[in-house]
């Protein structure tokens, strides 16, 4: 995690996300005392399974996937996150090593609050409470709307879903194409099947004109195809 100095730019991001809503007024200038700009790298992790949370953070962009680590050694895919989210609320209610991992898989920003110096305020803020029982509610729905997602399509439709979710966009000879590069081996652990079964789902998808082999990954070559065959998506977005 990279902290950034730029208080002119943290000033902007806490108005454009209106992040001042989340607290009372009486408190909000307590906190702002401890905000802090942070960048996470690609790949990097956020939170880890068990691991001390130190930090809420305020999630504005990016991208990140929320997973368990099951008993057997899997992941289980349980959120992936694209829009502004509250991450380590769990930590305010005495769950000091979370059951789940947080992880970017592209370049995400936040601003994180620590929570040695703000704990005792944040738990008299009925304000910033309210939210946070609102978002638990929230993300309560994301888990089993992902998990009837998870049991009810088959791979394919799945994987078409993960695929647009966790692509990227490159440029190939001046043409745009969305590019899957995540490692089969997490893909196959996330999406609850075997590599072999997964990597006979994108041998189909190859032959199918949906994808087409390049570098370490695989370009989308008809987006429409992907798009129709997905399931419904996994939700990132709160109702």
């Amino acid at each position: 995690m990279e902290f950034i100095n730029n208080n002119t730019q943290l000033d902007h991001l806490i108005e454009q996300y209106n992040i001042r809503k989340y607290f009372s007024e009486e408190y909000f200038k307590f906190y702002l005392k401890y905000m802090v700009l942070t960048r996470f790298a690609k790949d990097e992790y956020i939170f880890t399974e068990r691991g001390n949370i130190h930090y809420i953070y305020f999630f504005l962009n990016g991208k990140i996937k929320v997973c368990s680590l099951l008993s057997n050694g899997k992941q289980q895919l349980l959120n992936l996150i694209t829009g502004f989210s509250i991450l380590g609320d769990l930590q305010l209610f005495g769950i000091n090593n979370p059951f789940t991992t947080a992880q970017a898989i592209e370049e995400s920003y936040s601003i994180a609050l620590p929570l040695a110096f703000t704990q005792e305020y944040l738990d008299k803020d009925a304000v910033f409470l309210r939210h946070i029982g609102l978002q638990l509610a929230q993300k309560v729905y994301v888990f089993t709307s992902n998990t009837a997602l998870n049991l009810n399509y088959q791979l394919k439709n799945r994987l078409c879903a993960y695929i647009s979710f966790a692509s990227k966009d490159i440029k190939i000879d001046g043409k745009k194409y969305l590019y899957f590069s995540d490692s089969l081996n997490d893909t196959a652990e996330l999406l609850g099947t075997s590599y072999r079964h997964l990597q006979r789902t994108i041998k189909t998808l190859k032959e199918d004109g949906i994808l087409e082999k390049y570098n370490k990954g695989y370009i989308i070559t008809d987006l429409d195809q992907l798009m129709n065959a997905s399931s419904d998506e996994y939700i990132d977005e709160y109702i």
